[in-house]
């Protein structure tokens, strides 16, 4: 499996449903952090099956057999950084450019404008903007 940082919304359906247990998400001080351990990975492909961003993608890597004392030393990482709401300030995971272009099928400015807010920001935003 390979993984995307930069697609991952951390929704964590892929830790969910890994057969092998293989993929942990552990929040940091700085970001959400994804772990996949490749000696504990089944090949299921039911975490990107289940990807709603395309973040997993499977390869044709499949020669991967290690020694059990060196089971943690093939990994795949990534952090999705967290970011300021720009309403408020809160930290936020922000909408990753995947979401949105599989959700609305291309951005705009209102997009790109709602994609730095937090959910509360972003339902005053919306109850504001139905009260003009």
């Amino acid at each position: 499996m390979d993984f995307n940082p930069a697609a991952c919304v951390g929704c964590r359906m892929c830790e969910h449903v890994c057969a092998g247990g293989a993929i942990r998400f552990n929040e940091e001080f700085t970001g959400l952090r994804f772990t996949l351990w490749h000696n504990s990975c089944v090949f299921c492909g039911l975490c990107r099956h289940y990807c709603p961003t395309g973040a997993l993608t499977v390869t044709d890597e499949w020669q991967l057999a290690h020694r059990q004392d060196q089971k943690y030393h093939l990994t795949t990482q990534g952090i999705m950084p967290y970011a300021p709401c720009s309403g408020c300030g809160e930290l936020l995971l922000p909408v990753a450019p995947e979401l949105l272009r599989v959700a609305f099928r291309g951005t705009g400015r209102e997009i790109d404008r709602l994609k730095s807010l937090c959910t509360e920001c972003r339902q005053k935003q919306s109850i504001g903007g139905r009260r003009r």
